[in-house]
């Protein structure tokens, strides 16, 4: 595994790269805060994705939400299923937002996890190259955290 670091002061995080991250339950507890963590992802990545990472974070209480795929995932009605599904399971301020794969997926759950209970952690768990790669280069959702997975 290679691990590049972001320096950006206060707002600095770490790239992860290499084969398998996506189960290694040790990476997703350096930047859990507390033990909630939901899953945001969609219908093509989750089928794929959400076992894994699902068991990688065993002892922790965790929900997904599962977006439609696409661009149409993208508007406030989606935005509202992620907020219904961390007040149902009682999320509080130390939760953290996980997005399993890129584009939608990743832009709305960024975006949860800036505006829910004035922002709680976030992280990236992107599946393609250019998930990868527009996840690393940012900010643009406030995240704190990204990964990169080859």
């Amino acid at each position: 595994m290679r691990t590049l670091h972001v320096d950006l002061g206060d707002r600095s995080y770490p790239i992860y790269i290499g084969p398998r991250l996506i189960g290694d339950a040790e990476l997703y507890r350096r930047h859990i805060v507390g033990r909630q963590v939901m899953v945001v992802s969609n219908e093509t990545v989750a089928p794929l994705y959400l076992e894994p990472v699902v068991g990688a974070l065993a002892g922790y209480q965790v929900e997904s939400v599962i977006l439609p795929d696409g661009e149409v995932a993208q508007d406030l009605e989606v935005l509202t299923q992620i907020f219904d599904a961390l007040l149902t399971h009682r999320f509080d301020r130390r939760c953290t937002l996980l997005a399993l794969g890129g584009a939608s997926s990743a832009t709305m759950a960024g975006f949860a996890a800036a505006c829910y209970q004035r922002g709680v952690s976030f992280v990236q768990v992107p599946t393609t190259l250019l998930a990868q790669v527009d996840s690393s280069v940012g900010g643009k959702t406030g995240s704190i955290t990204r990964w990169a997975r080859t």
